[in-house]
């Protein structure tokens, strides 16, 4: 009663409602409207009775701008007492926020979530730091496009722990203990990353309407739990469970890379599984790449920095290696050092892995750090395959300079740089132009720093996964998401003391996720989201949980004209704290139907916390007392 008057005094005001105490619910369920936040302050309760009859026991309908969350010290309890009913049901809503609630005892489910859009990431909502335990289902997920669950625990679920058909959310940093099943996904284009497994029957389903979702880095710990894959198009990425993978009859073209431990339960071509050896883990496994047996060789440079070997030896080696063992994946250790003396540098044959322990340095005579000519000839230390699949682990590309580029990956093969440093490169770290998405990319812990332009550019490009790299001292963006750049994934990373901005999205690029980055120190802002010639959008991308920090900017977003715009972008829960100028900009006339929700902005003295685009929407949970 209280909450209906609130409202009809206030029709057009955020209410922030703090509860206290226990409230009991019996037949009729506590009921949120639009602009509404409850705060549940510590000790609080929602608890059924013992003969409830109510199908819920809160409930969001036809609304927006709804928050439901508890303090830091304690979360704030929706307890069902085993009655067959929800706790918290959201029908035909969007943003709306959960946050830091513990929700128990529910028979039907702790959070039975219905959007009201299911392609606009700008409608997006959020279940974050919950414990919920002991229900029928976890949280099942419709119509919510950009829905993100992160940093949950989900405990004794009878059945599904996280069932999401939703497209494009992002699942990470969850963990799933003791249920029937951990995630059952029917998305497409989401993200499965850092959750943990644990006694789980089965960790992770992906059924046939799930399409492009990269599940990576996550980790289980036991022999429990089976992987199903009904799906298409999915990647697999460093993911550390002893789980078998049982592939239906429905999947097709999933790829399986770098995932430790991890078994086919019968043959299938519905999975390629490429397991290249790395420098970091230099396995001696007789499958590398499915269908292929495996051929190893020992390339030796120089001991003696200053009279390296012309790397011309070790490209002849890989070319008779590749010609003589047809069937093969042709595995390369590189040792010592080597010098590129050929502009062209190391091109790597297809079904070839190079793991090097040693240098390459390029040295071919040209002009050094050569000032931009439209069109020039591209020139590289390293070239991946032209097909097939391929790998480049280890050591370190010194471009000198002269080389454009230290690894060019711009060729139409599924390949893994790992753990390689590059530096020197008159142009960019590593450039992606013009890869297929029907060829994944994984550039993965590589530290690449003081090239002439971007760390990492990804330039019309689609499916390059940046993840954990250190991106540092580049003379222009740490990484950056450039022109057409479509379905990406930088996740991870740290970049830091870039001369233009740590990460940079612009140009038409759509559907990309920037998630969990630490942006520290760039010149410019830590993250640029911005449109400047090319006629289009930049958006709609999802930028969520990333750090920045001491940059001269923190997050900035903008277009130059009427037909170069940066809309339709949603930013959830980023940090920014020390920036000099701002620490955010929340776009310009050219950048509008953004949508901002749960940042965390630390405004200093002498520091504005931005410009703020009334076309576009801001929503924060209110802090506790």
């Amino acid at each position: 009663m209280k909450l209906d008057a609130g409202r009809k005094n206030n029709l057009d005001s955020v209410l922030v409602i703090r509860l206290s105490g226990q409230l009991l619910v019996s037949k009729v369920p506590l009921r949120l409207w639009s602009r509404t936040c409850l705060v549940l302050e510590q000790g609080a309760s929602i608890v059924a009775t013992a003969d409830a009859t109510a199908k819920t026991l809160m409930e969001i309908s036809d609304a927006e701008l709804v928050s439901i969350s508890s303090g830091d010290l304690e979360r704030g309890s929706l307890d069902g007492q085993g009655r067959p009913l929800a706790g918290i049901v959201v029908k035909n809503s969007g943003k709306v926020n959960l946050d830091h609630l513990s929700i128990r005892g529910c028979g039907v489910a702790a959070i039975s979530f219905e959007g009201r859009d299911p392609v606009l990431v700008t409608d997006a909502s959020s279940v974050t730091r919950c414990a919920i335990s002991d229900c029928g289902d976890g949280m099942t997920i419709a119509q919510a496009a950009g829905f993100m669950c992160l940093d949950n625990e989900f405990r004794g679920i009878r059945r599904a722990a996280v069932k999401m058909a939703a497209p494009r959310n992002v699942i990470a940093g969850n963990d799933f203990i003791g249920n029937k099943s951990g995630i059952v996904s029917s998305s497409i284009g989401g993200v499965i990353a850092r959750n943990f497994f644990s006694k789980n029957e089965t960790l992770l389903k992906l059924e046939a309407a799930s399409l492009g979702n990269l599940v990576t880095e996550n980790r289980s710990r036991d022999q429990v739990g089976a992987v199903i894959v009904g799906a298409s198009e999915n990647q697999f990425y460093l993911n550390e469970w002893a789980a078998t993978v049982a592939v239906e009859p429905v999947g097709k073209n999933n790829l399986l890379v770098n995932n430790v431990e991890t078994e086919l339960s019968a043959a299938t071509t519905a999975v390629s599984i490429f397991n290249p050896p790395t420098f970091t883990n230099p396995h001696t496994n007789p499958i590398i790449l499915s269908g292929m047996g495996r051929f190893d060789l020992t390339i030796q440079g120089a001991t003696n920095r200053y009279a390296p070997v012309d790397v011309a030896v070790a490209r002849e080696a890989l070319q008779q290696a590749r010609a003589k063992h047809v069937n093969d994946v042709v595995v390369a250790r590189m040792q010592g050092y080597f010098i590129s003396r050929n502009p062209a540098g190391l091109e790597l044959p297809a079904n070839t892995c190079v793991i090097l322990n040693g240098s390459i340095r390029a040295e071919f005579g040209g002009e050094r750090d050569p000032v931009y000519k439209k069109g020039e000839s591209v020139t590289q230390v390293v070239r991946l395959a032209d097909s097939g699949f391929c790998s480049f682990s280890g050591g370190t590309l010194d471009a000198g300079h002269e080389a454009l580029h230290g690894i060019a990956a711009t060729n139409e093969c599924v390949a893994v740089i790992d753990g390689v440093n590059i530096t020197g490169a008159a142009r960019d770290g590593i450039q992606t132009k013009g890869r297929k998405a029907t060829c994944p990319l994984f550039i993965n812990g590589c530290t690449i720093a003081e090239n002439g332009g971007r760390g990492v550019w990804l330039h019309v490009a689609g499916k390059v996964n940046v993840l954990d790299n250190t991106c540092v001292g580049n003379q222009q963006d740490g990484i950056d998401v450039d022109a057409y750049a479509t379905d990406c994934h930088i996740l991870f990373n740290v970049c830091n003391g870039n001369r233009r901005h740590g990460i940079f999205i612009e140009e038409a690029v759509k559907r990309n996720l920037v998630f969990g980055n630490q942006l520290v120190g760039n010149n410019g802002s830590g993250l640029q989201i911005w449109n400047e010639e090319v006629i289009g959008n930049t958006g709609p991308n999802i930028i969520a949980a990333n750090r920045c920090q001491k940059n001269v900017k923190g997050i900035s977003v903008g277009g130059r004209a009427a037909n170069r715009t940066a809309n339709e972008n949603y930013f959830f829960n980023n940090i920014c704290k020390d920036n000099r100028d701002f620490n955010w900009i929340t776009g310009n006339s050219h950048a509008t139907n953004n949508f901002f929700s749960q940042p965390v902005i630390f405004d200093q003295v002498q520091q504005k916390a931005g410009g703020y685009n009334r076309s576009s929407s801001f929503f924060a949970t209110p802090a506790t007392k």
